[in-house]
Formats: C-alpha cells, sequence, structure tokens
C-alpha cells in the first residue's frame, strides 16, 4: 500500500492548495467533522502515520532521572550508615555485644528475614530499607531504559513537523496549558513514532517541492483530499518516478559516453571526456541515491573501468603520431 504523504511546510503548503486548478475535486471540510479539541487534533495525527509527531519531554525527563538517582543515593548512604554500624559491632566481638547475630545476619537472608518479621527494630527497618531500594531501583532503571529507547526515536522529518506545527499554530486547537505545545523552541523537542527509510534526494526533493502535483484527485473513505491546507500523495508514484529517472540517466551517462568516445579520435579529447562522464556518473549516483560513500567510489570504478575498456578495445593508437 502507498502511504500518503505531506507537503512541506504548512504555510506554503496551504497558499498551493489555493492556488490549485479548479478541475480538482474539493476537499469536505474536515474541520466540521471533528469537535474542536483534541478531538480534531487526534483525528489529524491518526490520518496518517507519518504525523504521528509528540513531545519528547527530554528536560523533565532528564529531570525525572536525576530525582531517582538522588533519591538511590540517599537510600544507599543510609543502607552504608547500617553496614558501618554492624561491622563496628562485628569488630568489637565482645560478649554480649551482640556480634554473633550480626555476623549471622549478613550471611543468612533467613534468619535475618525471620529477625525482620518477628518485629526486631533494627532488622525491620533494614527490611524496610532494602525492599524501598528495590523498589526505587526498579523505577530508576526502567526510566533509565524508557529514556533510552525514546533517544533512539528519530526526530520528525522537517516537512511533517512544519505540516503539524503549522496546522495548530494556525487552528489552535488547544487551550489552557496545551496550547503552547509546540510553541518556540518546544517544535524541537519533538519524536516521530514512524519515519520513513533513508531516501535519497531526488525522492525528497519531489515530495518537499513538488508533491502538491502527485496529490490525490480522487476523495477515499481512509483520508480527504487535503486537510484545511495539507494535502496527501502516494508514495508509491513517487518511487516509481525517481526508479525511472535514475535508470534513464544510468543508461543515458553510459550510451552516451561509449557514443561519444567512439567518434572522437583525438587522445586528449577522449581523456576528457572520460573525465566528464565519470565526474558526471559520480554525481548523479552521490546525488540522486542514498548510497554509502564507499558504494560511490565502488560504483564509479567499475563505471571507469567500462569506459577504459571500451577505449582500449577501439584499437586508436595513443602515441604522437595518433590521428587528430
Amino acid at each position: 500500500m502507498s502511504a500518503p504523504r505531506l507537503p512541506k511546510p504548512f504555510t506554503q503548503v496551504s497558499k498551493l492548495a489555493q492556488n490549485s486548478s479548479s478541475d480538482i475535486e474539493q476537499a469536505p471540510d474536515t474541520a466540521r467533522r471533528y469537535l474542536e479539541g483534541f478531538p480534531s487534533l487526534s483525528a489529524l495525527l491518526a490520518s496518517d502515520p507519518d504525523l504521528q509527531v509528540y513531545r519528547r519531554f527530554n528536560r523533565l525527563a532528564s529531570r525525572n532521572l536525576l530525582y531517582l538517582q538522588a533519591e538511590i543515593l540517599d537510600l544507599e548512604t543510609r543502607l552504608n550508615d547500617f553496614d558501618a554500624e554492624d561491622l563496628e559491632i562485628a569488630n568489637a566481638e565482645e560478649d554480649g555485644g551482640g556480634w554473633m547475630e550480626v555476623k549471622l545476619n549478613a550471611r543468612c537472608w533467613e534468619i535475618f528475614r525471620e529477625k525482620a518479621e518477628q518485629g526486631e527494630e533494627k532488622e525491620r527497618e533494614r527490611m524496610r530499607l532494602i525492599r524501598e531500594i528495590r523498589e526505587r531501583m526498579a523505577e530508576y532503571q526502567d526510566a533509565l531504559i524508557r529514556q533510552s529507547t525514546l533517544l533512539n526515536l528519530e526526530n520528525p522529518n522537517p516537512r511533517v513537523r512544519g505540516a503539524v506545527t503549522g496546522w495548530f499554530d494556525l487552528n489552535k486547537p488547544l487551550v489552557g496549558h496545551s496550547k503552547d505545545m509546540f510553541n518556540g523552541k518546544a517544535k524541537y523537542d519533538t519524536v516521530a513514532l514512524r519515519t520513513p527509510a533513508d531516501q535519497d534526494r531526488l525522492t525528497m526533493f519531489l515530495q518537499n517541492y513538488l508533491g502538491y502535483l502527485f496529490r490525490h484527485r480522487k476523495t477515499n473513505k481512509d483520508y480527504p483530499l487535503d486537510w484545511e491546507g495539507m494535502y496527501y500523495f502516494p508514495e508509491t508514484t513517487i518511487k516509481h518516478i525517481v526508479s525511472f529517472t535514475s535508470v534513464l540517466l544510468a543508461a543515458a551517462l553510459l550510451v552516451g559516453a561509449i557514443t561519444s568516445l567512439y567518434f572522437v579520435k583525438k587522445p586528449s579529447n577522449m581523456i576528457g571526456l572520460l573525465a566528464a562522464f565519470t565526474t558526471m556518473f559520480a554525481g548523479s549516483v552521490g546525488l540522486l541515491t542514498n548510497a554509502r560513500k564507499v558504494d560511490i567510489y565502488a560504483a564509479t570504478a567499475a563505471y571507469a573501468a567500462v569506459l577504459v575498456v571500451f577505449v582500449g578495445n577501439l584499437g586508436i593508437a595513443t602515441g604522437p603520431g595518433s590521428p587528430s
């Protein structure tokens, strides 16, 4: 299935939608389909997987971890005080000093637990402290794992973030403290639950600047033609265009290079053409694909090798007496 896509910035998208040709079927008034507020905002975010953009609250998350850390440090200090007191008693080993019980408590969990259940004050306090440490450690470690998972989620695409925050600023669906949800720097403290795979520059260019040309022209029960200025277009359409363009360009660079080299006889001109076509090929791979640097080097080397072999098979002399 093709995933609907969003425009570039909301303000520009709204202008594009207003300037669209009159033969395009108009979208229904989606704002009236949902009660203004959380219902309308949730409907917008649920209309496309890429729109699942929410606040990270990085500062609050860090502060929460610091508070939990400080609380655990306090509990650790209290437990160390218990241990220091027991160590002092155990080192004394005086008759009637209780050093034997202290050593048993330190070495046998069952005895320590039994004394705590029997209500002996010191063991009961230590047991309460141990259980509190256990709870706080579990809470702290869970918070660490959740924050680590959240930090590994990617930031929303600038185009998507601009669409969501632009719609929010224009419609102001919420009041109270929630009205500042995406204001100022808060718009950059966001996380996307779904981000598209790595995309080449040509795909991003078509989505960001020419997406309105591929928007849906017929209504669909799953999504409107547009949403108060934002429009939807199928991802597969752009993928097909990019694939066709890439194949056509690759063939043109190879056939064009071979044809040009076939009719050029002067060695210096051949070298110039080799350099020019190799540079254009490397540029097209780097700009129109998401290939890694090592892949770009490998593809360029293979392309240059094909051209060099072709030139060698022409059987043209390259010495001083070569024809010009």
